[in-house]
């Protein structure tokens, strides 16, 4: 008996070891670099597994952040994208969309690249719901019509 609660209570030590609060999860970071006709044609594949995109693109950026390994738990991912497409061609694009009811709160990559829009020009976008174009409900696609971009930004839980 004393054999088995011996050993109960190295167990139950060893599992609190193992859970280091300290520790921050694994964080990795997948961007599409290259040409502009390589991006548009990474980010165009990836629209595609959810939407054909309805006009063309003329340039696109795409960063992923997972949090986490996968092996020893679940992965969260982030992604952020930017669709340019010509001003005149918005109207097709936001057609697909459903207007999102709530505020879209900000959010940018760890090390923001110069494309992702800043805090403060948040506010000219218009905000629709992400799940036509990446199959995900989470998060949102900004719209800013003047220029042709289209942000996008996704998030799993």
């Amino acid at each position: 008996m004393f054999r088995f609660v011996r050993f109960t209570i190295f167990g139950c030590l060893l599992a609190l070891t193992a859970c280091n609060p300290g520790t921050t999860p694994k964080t990795s970071v997948y961007e599409v670099t290259g040409s502009s006709a390589k991006r548009v044609a990474e980010v165009s594949a990836i629209i595609t597994k959810h939407q054909a995109p309805p006009t063309a693109i003329l340039d696109a950026y795409f960063l992923e952040e997972q949090i986490g390994d996968g092996i020893l738990g679940p992965s969260d991912f982030r992604t952020f994208y930017v669709v340019e497409v010509a001003p005149q061609d918005v109207a097709r694009w936001t057609m697909l969309l459903t207007p999102l009811e709530a505020t879209a709160e900000y959010s940018a990559p760890a090390q923001p690249p110069a494309w992702w829009i800043a805090q403060d020009a948040l506010g000219s976008l218009q905000f629709y719901k992400p799940d036509l174009l990446t199959g995900s409900a989470n998060g949102w696609v900004g719209v800013e019509p003047q220029t042709g971009r289209i942000y996008v930004f996704t998030f799993t839980m």
